[in-house]
């Protein structure tokens, strides 16, 4: 019984690893061959399901998105993290606003 609780133990820090270094989400299939035939797709849904519930009430959380499973932080933090981007809203010279407004109404170019 220990030797499987070291073995699911494991496959929870690979798991956790792949996801955390993964720019984009991870599908279940990519996870499944970090394994080769080892380890079933229950299995690693378990796995994956532990993994949320240990992350649950961080400021990080494993969550399930259509392209798979990734980190992200939780969305009551964002008004927070947005002080350490400096990025403002880019600021557009009245051209470029004339030249949006006739792409976007389709309106006669005057000039």
């Amino acid at each position: 019984m220990e030797t499987e609780q070291v073995d699911l133990q494991s496959i929870k820090n690979i798991l956790e690893a792949a996801i955390l270094t993964s720019e984009e989400p991870v599908g279940l299939g990519e996870l499944a061959k970090l394994f080769g035939n080892e380890v079933g797709h229950d299995l690693l849904r378990r796995v994956l399901e532990d993994l949320r519930s240990d992350w649950s009430g961080r400021g990080v959380g494993l969550v399930s998105v259509a392209g798979g499973w990734r980190f992200q932080t939780r969305t009551d933090l964002q008004k927070y993290l947005d002080r350490m981007s400096a990025e403002k809203p880019p600021k557009y010279s009245r051209a470029v606003l004339e030249t949006l407004a006739i792409i976007a109404y389709r309106q006669p170019v005057t000039r």
